[in-house]
């Protein structure tokens, strides 16, 4: 047995065709979520590519520092975790105003760049390459002696 309801004049008047029908703002959310999670899906791809390049995409690494200022000393020592880099590789700039900037750019082993299958193969990867920058504030008016 089948109910059967009578249609009113007023529901047909809001069918598909009208702008502002149900169906027609689905489908514009639709094509709005479509859109984005494409966008996404490509920056992601993106940002593996450049990662297997050893090139970053967004702010430069920031190394993570250990300050040392000892009462009974005139030295304040800062020790950045920079593993890896030789001396010329890194850029030390201090301010009149006190502000120390570290930074230069880590580059990837080349074996890591290099994809013939004879070469060593990296399963893993979660050392981070790129360039790097790091500002801590100093009291004004110090000299910087740079040793590694």
């Amino acid at each position: 047995m089948a109910i059967r309801t009578p249609i009113s004049m007023n529901n047909h008047l809001h069918s598909a065709k009208t702008p502002d029908s149900l169906a027609d703002r689905y489908r514009s959310l639709d094509r709005a979520l479509a859109a984005r999670y494409v966008q996404l899906i490509l920056a992601h791809r993106q940002r593996l590519a450049a990662i297997q390049r050893g090139v970053s995409l967004s702010e430069p690494m920031r190394p993570r520092v250990e300050i040392c200022d000892q009462p009974q000393s005139h030295y304040i020592t800062a020790t950045f975790e920079l593993p890896g880099l030789k001396k010329e590789e890194i850029g030390v700039h201090l301010t009149p105003d006190g502000r120390l900037t570290i930074s230069g750019d880590r580059r990837a082993p080349h074996l890591l760049a290099n994809t013939d299958p004879t070469h060593a193969m990296y399963p893993v990867k979660e050392l981070r390459y790129g360039r790097f920058e790091r500002t801590i504030n100093v009291p004004a008016g110090l000299e910087v002696r740079f040793s590694i």
